[in-house]
């Protein structure tokens, strides 16, 4: 059945050169559509997608004449503007010969400057800077206040307790109360600081020299309070090094 319905075309070599043929034809084709706008691209049809999308600008104004233009910038040879008429006056002609200005004489001494340049005889011009600074009184440097001589503070003379040197009379005593901290931890022991008492018989210094941290704070709070009678070395005020202890114990 398919052998019947089979038709023929004819030999092959024929059909061989009738494609050839039919491709050739259809490049050449192409390749003349395309170098014909390169060769000659008048040929082309004018392009209207910019005159599509954007409308076209509205015509200039006509040029004004140049004679209204004269005419708006010619003014009268009197006042440049008007608003400014009392102010500016433009004058009516031009001076032949230039207004001379004269200036006051200046009064009271010369600073020294350079009036005629450098001068001197190797240049021949009288004056100048150098015989001005040659003839210029010379400035006398201003005086400056001696600063009143403080007299130093006096040595007040320092000793550790002991020996000969007591110290004097306790006049306020106060004891420092347990940290609430220190409780809680079940910390107990004692603080010993080192206190420097003055002529005024008060602590002026305090140092800690041992004890634990939970307590230092409290002991040292209570040693500032304390107060002593002046103590006195052969009718002389003396400053006194004393150590002072607190105990903190457990109820």
């Amino acid at each position: 059945m398919f052998e019947q319905s089979t038709l023929s075309n004819g030999p092959a070599g024929v059909r061989a050169w009738t494609t050839f043929f039919g491709l050739t034809t259809q490049v050449a084709l192409v390749s003349l559509a395309m170098l014909v706008p390169m060769v000659w691209p008048q040929v082309l049809p004018t392009a209207r997608l910019l005159e599509t999308l954007i409308p076209p600008l509205p015509p200039a104004p006509a040029p004004r004449p140049l004679g209204s233009e004269m005419k708006r910038m010619v003014s009268r040879p009197g006042a440049i503007r008007p608003s400014f008429s009392s102010i500016l006056i433009a004058p009516t002609h031009i001076p032949t010969d230039p207004i001379p200005i004269f200036e006051d004489a200046p009064t009271g001494p010369l600073i020294p400057g350079i009036p005629s340049g450098m001068g001197g005889p190797a240049t021949g011009i009288p004056g100048g800077i150098l015989q001005t600074l040659a003839s210029a009184v010379p400035l006398t440097p201003p005086r400056i206040a001696a600063l009143p001589t403080l007299a130093p503070a006096p040595v007040i003379p320092r000793y550790r307790e002991g020996g000969n040197v007591l110290l004097g009379a306790v006049l306020h005593r106060a004891e420092p109360p347990y940290p609430p901290i220190a409780r809680a931890a079940r910390v107990s022991g004692s603080v010993e600081l080192e206190c420097v008492v003055g002529v005024d018989g008060h602590i002026h210094e305090v140092k800690v020299k041992s004890g634990n941290p939970l307590l230092t704070h409290a002991a040292v709070d209570a040693a500032w309070q304390w107060v002593y009678a002046p103590s006195k070395l052969n009718d002389v005020p003396i400053e006194i090094v004393t150590m002072l202890t607190f105990t903190f114990k457990l109820n």
